[in-house]
């Protein structure tokens, strides 16, 4: 019988603040199988081999969850949930699909961009939900404003680029949100810079969503281009890391507030 809050996954996520938190479900506390121990007996054997229980794994993946900082609305996205409304979406579900369910560390990455409203992080949350939870690889999302804005703080604490920076190259997939955002100075092209960099040298894989097209090289229209807003460099080393996938539709936001 399938437990009612958890449907047997071992886990439920939740909002919390700002981020989307996740905890091992009653039924599995203490573990049904090795009552709390972490390991399972084998007494068929002498002399007795123990095993690594599988509710280790499942605490692992949970503390990968906490520390990804997946926004709180999209706790308990996934890619089921997202509802394509038109033949250019439903291709971008397949996919992202495929994407993940071939995922191994180091593989290349994509860029997911098209207009406001059009599910990109819903997409990729749900992706990055599923790597965390189900397959145990370890996930950064990070808002580009707002790793701008946690920077100048943490230089206010005295703290170095690169010992705020170092944290983002070490996990298995990096996702980028609202990639371009912000006023494009200099130091803000530095920061991705490095960090695109990093990732890049380091073999790991990076995610991004952006609402520029990264077709263009510029242009003042509903839809600037990417090039625009970051430097050659960086635009070199994307191409490389990730494939460009547009994601077309009507504002999902705005066709929900009409009802």
């Amino acid at each position: 019988m399938k437990c009612a809050r958890c449907k047997d996954l071992g886990y439920v996520t939740a909002p919390l603040g700002e981020f989307a938190v996740a905890r091992v479900c009653e039924c599995r506390i203490p573990c049904p199988e090795c009552n709390g121990t972490g390991l399972i007996i084998d007494a068929s054997t002498l002399p007795r081999k123990a095993a690594v229980c599988s509710c280790r794994h499942l605490n692992r993946r949970v503390e990968l969850f906490n520390r990804a900082g997946l926004p709180a609305r999209m706790h308990s996205k996934t890619l089921d949930l997202f509802e394509e409304r038109s033949p250019a979406q439903a291709r971008t579900k397949t996919f992202i699909r495929r994407f993940t369910e071939d995922y191994a560390p180091g593989n290349r990455g994509f860029l997911l961009w098209g207009k406001p409203g059009t599910g990109k992080t819903h997409l990729v949350c749900s992706m990055s939900r599923h790597f965390l939870l189900e397959m145990g690889w370890s996930v950064k999302f990070i808002d580009f404003f707002q790793l701008l804005s946690d920077l100048k703080s943490g230089f206010s604490d005295g703290r170095s680029e690169a010992e705020l920076i170092s944290p983002l190259v070490a996990p298995d997939v990096l996702i980028i949100d609202e990639l371009g955002k912000g006023r494009a100075t200099e130091w803000e092209i530095s920061i991705l810079d490095q960090l695109v960099s990093r990732r890049y040298n380091a073999g790991k894989t990076v995610i991004a969503t952006t609402n520029y097209d990264p077709m263009k090289a510029t242009g003042e229209d509903r839809m600037p281009g990417l090039l625009s807003r970051i430097d050659e460099r960086i635009y070199s080393r994307l191409c490389e890391l990730c494939e460009f996938i547009e994601i077309q539709g009507d504002d999902y936001r705005r066709l929900d507030s009409r009802f």
